[in-house]
C-alpha cells in the first residue's frame, strides 16, 4: 500500500522541437515556474489515462503550437529525467519526463490552444540556437539542454534514452 505522505506521480511526454537551423522551440516564463527567475522549457505535458508517451507528446505538440505530428513520427524517447516538483498550487509531485526529438521547418507557434494554466505561465515561444541557450541568464529546462542537443545533432538518437539530471528546484 502506498504511503499517503508520498508525493503523487506525474508522467509527462515532452518534445525537443528543432528547426532547419538547429534551433529548439522553447516557452519563456517569468517568475511562476521558478519563483523569482526567468525560465525556458520544452513543449509537452501530462500523459492522460490510456495514452502512450508518443500519443501524449503529439497531442501536447498540437495543443501548444498547432503543429500536427503523428505518434509514429516521434520515433523513440531520446532522454528522460525524474525528480520532485512542486506545482503552482503547492502540491508536491514526483515528475517523470520523457523527451522525443522532432525536426520541423520553422514556423510561428499558435498558442491559442493553451489551457488556462499554460496561458498564465507562457509569455511567448522562442526558437533558440545552441549559442542562445549557452548565453541566456534564464534557467533552461531540462538542465543541460544545449549539450544534449549538440549530442543529438552529431550522434543522432541514442539506442537507450539518455538520463538527464533533475533540476532540484522545488520550494520547501
Amino acid at each position: 500500500m502506498a504511503n499517503p505522505t508520498d508525493p503523487a506521480r506525474r508522467l509527462s511526454a515532452r518534445v525537443l522541437l528543432v528547426d532547419e537551423d538547429d534551433r529548439v522551440l522553447l516557452f519563456f516564463n517569468q517568475d511562476s515556474v521558478v519563483p523569482g527567475a526567468d525560465s525556458y522549457y520544452t513543449v509537452g505535458g501530462r500523459v492522460e489515462a490510456g495514452e502512450s508517451l508518443a500519443e501524449a507528446a503529439a497531442r501536447e505538440l498540437f495543443e501548444e503550437t498547432s503543429l500536427r505530428a503523428t505518434p509514429e513520427t516521434l520515433d523513440a524517447v531520446v532522454c528522460r529525467r525524474e525528480g520532485p516538483m512542486r506545482m503552482s498550487d503547492g502540491t508536491l509531485m514526483h515528475a517523470e519526463e520523457h523527451y522525443f526529438f522532432l525536426r520541423t521547418d520553422n514556423f510561428e507557434p499558435d498558442l491559442s490552444g493553451l489551457e488556462e494554466g499554460e496561458r498564465r505561465e507562457i509569455v511567448h515561444g522562442a526558437w533558440l540556437s545552441l549559442a542562445d541557450l549557452e548565453a541566456t541568464d534564464a534557467i533552461v529546462f531540462p538542465i543541460g539542454l544545449a549539450g544534449l542537443l549538440e549530442r543529438l545533432f552529431t550522434e543522432g538518437s541514442p539506442a537507450v534514452p539518455i538520463e538527464l539530471p533533475w533540476a532540484g528546484l522545488t520550494s520547501s
